[in-house]
């Protein structure tokens, strides 16, 4: 009766594990970018089934120089470690990367009981109340790329034949997952670069397109005029310009264009005008570019410019804003003076805001100011006389 009640006791364990592995193997089928969430449902699966106090995945970068813990999953009452745990440097565990890399299963079932080479790593684990756990490594392609575990810390656990079983059709379940992941990663950014790479040259063809027209301009007897002015619209200046920089304009996540449809035309010189939103532009794509690098490593920020035009009495008005870094007062009163710049000395002259003061002001009796953007960064606002 005593080895029938095994037998039975061992089916059971069978069939849930089989369950548990089942499970998790229809989830991550279904596994893409966007979707990394399923990651989790299946550690919360093979936790529960495992009856574990947190399962977990660390994944290494930088030459398994550090790793961090990307996807947990923690028992009701148990508290989470995943935000103790990034950025760790992986020379303070030898032993337990030494394990690692030999393609090694790390079961240990009383941490008290770890050998005398993992000192480092029993106390790390004491630390965070383990009193037992189970890791095994998880390769994509021959190559190490991160370990699944298991913890307990509520008592020791035996991880029996069984338990080590699961966990290793479970690494390589996520294994599989993980490469696929990759690969789509590596698709997406190689269409991404595509697109690049074809804004750029429609942006080279635009700038042909627009040296041409300006040869063209500059043999016209229009321009041979005393006025050298036409009746022009703007909005479509505007548009113009962004194609002529579509490629730059990418550092931007979100471009805002509210543009009034019954803005009259304006008396101006299409050269210049768009010159002087183009040296604008130009300006907030070096604000947001700087603002990138100053950025912490992991930290985001969405890129935004917005462009409004609209009629104001007898002026029509054009307002170009960033989120960029802005400017302290005493740049903000020095902006348009020449080759006043914040720039090095290898990026700019400082004589692009200077140009587009004497274009607006003396050539079109319009004015030109510099504010704070409604996001704290940089807002040139334009008025040329209807």
């Amino acid at each position: 009766m005593k080895v029938n009640g095994i037998n039975e006791s061992s089916n059971v364990e069978t069939i849930i594990f089989e369950q548990i592995i089942s499970k998790i193997s229809s989830k991550l089928i279904h596994l893409h970018l966007g979707k990394e969430y399923l990651i989790e449902q299946s550690l919360e699966d093979l936790g529960k089934g495992m009856k574990a106090s947190r399962s977990y995945i660390f994944l290494f970068r930088e030459d398994l120089e550090y790793m961090d813990n990307v996807y947990e999953w923690c028992e009701k009452g148990v508290s989470s470690e995943k935000d103790n745990l990034q950025n760790m440097n992986t020379q303070i565990c030898p032993w337990w990367m030494e394990n690692l890399i030999k393609n090694e299963m790390i079961v240990i079932e009383d941490i008290e009981d770890m050998p005398l080479e993992a000192e480092i790593e029993k106390e790390i684990l004491l630390e965070q109340g383990i009193k037992s756990l189970i890791v095994l490594p998880i390769f994509n392609k021959d190559m190490l790329i991160g370990y699944i575990g298991l913890d307990n810390i509520f008592e020791t656990k035996n991880w029996n034949k069984e338990c080590q079983l699961v966990l290793k059709l479970t690494s390589e379940i996520f294994s599989a997952a993980f490469s696929r992941l990759q690969n789509e990663k590596e698709l997406q950014s190689a269409n991404e670069e595509l697109v690049k790479q074809q804004k750029h040259i429609t942006s080279l063809k635009a700038q042909i397109i627009q040296q041409e027209e300006m040869l063209k301009l500059s043999k016209s007897e229009e321009l041979l005029k005393p006025i050298g002015l036409n009746e022009e619209n703007f909005n479509k200046m505007v548009e113009y310009v962004l194609d002529i920089l579509s490629f730059d304009m990418m550092v931007f996540d979100e471009i805002k264009l509210n543009l009034s449809e019954n803005l009259p035309n304006v008396l101006c010189n299409k050269i210049e005008i768009s010159q002087v939103i183009m040296n604008i532009l130009k300006n907030s794509i070096y604000e947001i570019n700087k603002k990138k690098k100053l950025l912490e490593e992991g930290q985001k920020n969405i890129n935004i410019l917005k462009i409004d035009t609209y009629k104001e009495n007898e002026y029509l008005v054009c307002e170009i804003s960033d989120n960029g870094i802005g400017f302290s007062d005493e740049v903000q009163n020095k902006l348009f003076e020449p080759f006043f710049s914040t720039k090095g000395l290898e990026e700019g002259t400082g004589l692009g805001l200077a140009i587009a003061y004497d274009i607006i002001t003396n050539k079109h009796k319009g004015e030109i100011q510099a504010s704070e953007s409604e996001w704290n960064g940089a807002k040139f606002t334009i008025k040329l006389p209807l």
